[in-house]
């Protein structure tokens, strides 16, 4: 707790606050909770960080000196669509619930069919880009970044 305080800025509300979420306002009660938080945080990864990127950075889009932005190294990244019947897709699942049942002391259930009934019933919101997001485009932006979030 000391060392949380020690942090600049707001960083230490910002610490407490998360842990609060954690343990307090998202703590699942069922098995089925931690379903419904695997399945949206496989939303957010997969799906809705790519198309905030790509929203941010479209595949037509160019340098400043009119190169291609997606070139070389930088390939120009396709959000997935989630697939029930994916077996990749549901063993992220079942292997993020089970991981978040282990944290809440929730029984572990590793039963594809039940699984995957849950996760069809599971309302996903539709992905809503979110304007002025700054994303670093080279390692010294991300690294002043960085520094900006260590100093605020």
């Amino acid at each position: 707790m000391d060392r949380t305080l020690k942090l600049a800025g707001n960083q230490p509300l910002e610490v407490l606050d998360t842990v609060k979420r954690v343990i307090v306002d998202d703590r699942p009660e069922l098995f089925e909770h931690c379903v419904a938080w695997a399945r949206l945080h496989w939303e957010e990864q997969y799906h809705n960080q790519i198309s905030q990127l790509l929203y941010n950075f479209p595949p037509d889009q160019v340098t400043s000196s009119g190169a291609p932005f997606w070139s070389g190294p930088k390939r120009c990244p396709k959000p997935l669509k989630f697939d029930v019947n994916n077996p990749l897709h549901l063993d992220y699942i079942i292997a993020a619930a089970n991981l978040r049942a282990f944290m809440y002391g929730i029984p572990s259930n590793r039963d594809r069919n039940f699984i995957a009934g849950i996760v069809k019933k599971i309302q996903v919101p539709e992905f809503v880009p979110k304007s002025g997001v700054r994303i670093a485009t080279t390692d010294t932006e991300a690294q002043e970044n960085n520094a900006t979030a260590d100093v605020d």
